[in-house]
């Protein structure tokens, strides 16, 4: 890895079709094996995690093997990530601490103006698309549930996190450094598009990640967000799965 502070820089349309590449391959696999996903007695919404996993992940590493093979003469991820100068321990768990009491309050204040979104914008959706967070019937097999909640806590609330935050804070957003005190915005807006999956979050995702994403900028430290992101998802994962239990 590298921690020069001037990385290349890619031209911005590059950078919006490395931004939204995972995010498409990531929509078709959840489209394409809705059907199979159904078959097998999981909620529509494990094909998202599914595709993290299968889809969206690989090529986020194919995106980063093949600039290091381009920096390194092999596949590597060495001199290729940035932002990643050191802060003190003490800085990471203040810094989750307010973020995730921030995010918490955004997403309260936001959750009405999703709805209308989704109900007004994205009416045209199919049922299924709308409801890929629909809570699991009380006849699904408890098998499904406990894979369901393990891939959750497990690629949602880890590993998909990390590898985001390291292609899209630690390899994309330098690159675009030289939109100076406008990066993170860029990088803010570029990666709540990415959310195909979930377009009437857009909005709500882009608040989220915005104070973040400056903090990144400006301590040149992308493992703050990813402190913050598996963070912010695991404690997702144990809500929902609290409100299975309670249910």
């Amino acid at each position: 890895m590298n921690d020069n502070s001037t990385p290349p820089q890619h031209k911005l349309r590059f950078s919006i079709f490395y931004h939204f590449l995972p995010g498409i391959v990531i929509l078709l696999f959840y489209v394409i094996t809705k059907p199979l996903i159904v078959s097998l007695g999981f909620q529509p919404s494990f094909g998202i995690l599914a595709g993290f996993l299968f889809a969206g992940i690989p090529i986020q590493f194919i995106i980063m093997f093949k600039e290091g093979y381009k920096v390194n003469g092999r596949f590597s991820l060495s001199n290729i990530i940035y932002y990643k100068k050191p802060i003190l321990i003490w800085q990471y768990v203040v810094l989750a601490i307010i973020f995730i009491i921030y995010a918490m309050f955004v997403s309260t204040i936001l959750s009405r103006f999703n709805s209308i979104l989704l109900e007004d914008l994205f009416s045209w959706l199919p049922d299924w698309f709308k409801n890929n967070s629909q809570p699991f019937l009380s006849t699904t097999p408890i098998i499904v549930v406990v894979v369901s909640f393990a891939v959750l806590f497990l690629v949602d609330g880890i590993i998909n996190p990390i590898v985001e935050e390291v292609y899209f804070r630690g390899f994309l957003m330098p690159r675009i450094s030289r939109f100076g005190v406008w990066t993170p915005i860029v990088s803010a807006v570029l990666f709540s598009l990415v959310h195909f999956w979930q377009p009437w979050n857009a909005v709500q995702i882009f608040l989220l990640v915005l104070p973040v994403y400056y903090v990144v900028w400006y301590k040149q430290n992308f493992y703050i967000s990813v402190v913050v992101h598996c963070l912010a998802n695991l404690l997702g994962a144990t809500f929902a799965l609290s409100q299975f239990l309670g249910g």
